[in-house]
């Protein structure tokens, strides 16, 4: 079972979909988008917490909790600098590698591959989300 991550207006009667983000493209869920309201949680989720500096695990939630607006907005403001401090000087569609560490050491789990833009987008996507109050549900 994957993580599928929605991004729902505050009273989570339906979706967000917000024009600036028509381009975005994440990595998509068996039952999520790819970057207008939804994407593929597992994908960013350690990436996301390790720039924030908490545990994985931080969108694993009881079905009936939410990530509120605050906590997106953390999110896209720890993407955006890093994206200024590490990715600034690339093109979009550049690839970089990330893996997880831990006291300096790689952990043993997956590597995974970003293209610049991607994470612009992902960053976008949860300043948006912020701007109109929003909240994020995820499902796994």
């Amino acid at each position: 079972m994957g993580l599928d991550c929605y991004i729902m207006k505050g009273n989570r009667d339906e979706t967000f979909k917000d024009e600036r983000l028509e381009n975005c493209t994440l990595v998509g869920g068996m039952a999520s988008g790819h970057g207008n309201g939804s994407f593929r949680g597992g994908c960013y989720e350690s990436f996301v917490a390790s720039l924030i500096g908490e545990r994985d695990g931080i969108w694993h939630i009881d079905e009936d909790d939410v990530i509120p607006s605050d906590e997106l907005e953390r999110y896209a403001n720890a993407l955006d600098e890093y994206i200024e401090q590490n990715l600034s000087e690339l093109p979009d569609d550049e690839k970089m590698e990330w893996q997880k560490f831990c006291n300096g050491y790689p952990e043993g789990g997956p590597i995974y591959e970003y293209r610049v833009k991607e994470l612009k987008d992902l960053a976008l996507m949860f300043r948006v989300a912020a701007e109109n109050k929003c909240v994020m549900e995820t499902w796994w």
